[in-house]
């Protein structure tokens, strides 16, 4: 194997080498998950068109265990996105919808009395789902927003002094206006790292909105998506995703991103070591969706504005993932690839 030959060549060579003993089924397991990728994928088309990039990412969390922060002015499909991909999938689902008088045992759960007597029983939340759309989460008070964090990093609730696990798999599809918008609360940057990626679907194109105005994409057509997809397969997909191969050099590429956003002349807060972990598992999704277990360089490159951005606070910024980007893709453009 020649020295010059890149980490994907070589990954590729290496498994190729490897064929005769490693058994089929990682191979068959990841062409599985790419064809479930690509039947969400489609389903989801089939109600907001344009959205390619989104709804890409959208499944690179769902198959990696990560939650999904969606972004943007109002009226350009958020909730949309993510109660498609909610139909798309099977399993439970319930949908959040944010408001500053929204109290945190409205979402996880309390405790009611029971009967005729004193004693009191849980009365489970929206948050005991496998899917979760919370909708304009920026709108619900930072109390409110707190109650989310034990549930997006331990996939549990405590109420009362007693744990109580959420239904697996979950993932939560949060939406948000943007930090200028009246009657926000900004997000904590303890509640930002908690999500895996956050993106930005933007407006719609000409096309894309003469499909919607016309009633072929958009609200109208939601109601008749039906799961594509059971949602055992999806817990199931992520033990392979899970397993999918991450070279050491391109563990290393990923920490010298992450150091490199701490070292930023701009940036007060850099990117933490759980986005470091967030990457690494969308880019393992990428490439079990790709067909491939193994990662490459560009699984990384790929999505680490989305996973990176919204962990990096500039300094003397509002805050806004923007800002974040700008500052990831100066780290991508100064940190070479690795290729040997």
């Amino acid at each position: 194997m020649s020295a010059d030959m890149d980490v994907t060549e070589r990954a590729a060579v290496g498994r190729e080498n490897e064929a005769e003993e490693v058994p089929p089924e990682p191979a068959r397991a990841v062409a599985e998950i790419a064809e479930m990728a690509t039947r969400i994928s489609d389903s989801v088309g089939s109600v907001l068109a344009g959205r390619a990039e989104a709804t890409a990412t959208s499944l690179a969390c769902l198959f990696s265990g990560g939650h999904l922060l969606i972004e943007d002015i109002p009226g350009v499909g958020k909730t949309l996105l993510a109660q498609a991909l909610a139909a798309s999938v099977g399993g439970s689902f319930h949908r959040i919808q944010g408001t500053p008088d929204l109290l945190p045992g409205d979402v996880t759960g309390t405790m009611v009395p029971q009967g005729d007597g004193f004693e009191l029983v849980f009365r489970a939340g929206p948050i005991f789902s496998n899917l979760v759309v919370f909708d304009e989460l920026n709108r619900a008070n930072p109390r409110t927003q707190s109650a989310l964090l034990e549930a997006t990093e331990e996939a549990a609730v405590t109420v009362d002094g007693r744990t109580r696990p959420l239904p697996m798999p979950f993932m939560l599809v949060a939406t948000q206006n943007p930090i200028e918008m009246t009657g926000t609360y900004p997000l904590g940057e303890g509640a930002l790292d908690r999500f895996a990626a956050v993106v930005t679907p933007g407006r719609a194109g000409v096309d894309d909105e003469v499909a919607v105005l016309t009633g072929r994409r958009g609200r109208s057509v939601l109601a008749a998506v039906e799961p594509v997809v059971d949602i055992d397969a999806v817990e199931a997909a992520r033990s392979v995703v899970r397993d999918v191969y991450v070279a050491d050099p391109i563990a290393r590429y990923v920490v010298a991103l992450l150091d490199a956003t701490r070292e930023h002349p701009h940036v007060r807060l850099g990117a933490s070591t759980r986005g470091g972990v967030a990457l690494v598992g969308l880019a393992k999704a990428r490439a079990a969706i790709a067909g491939r277990h193994y990662v490459v360089p560009d699984d990384v490159m790929s999505l680490a504005s989305v996973a990176l951005s919204h962990r990096v606070l500039v300094t003397g910024g509002t805050g806004s993932v923007d800002a974040g980007r700008a500052v990831v893709q100066e780290c991508l453009d100064r940190v070479p690839p690795p290729t040997a």
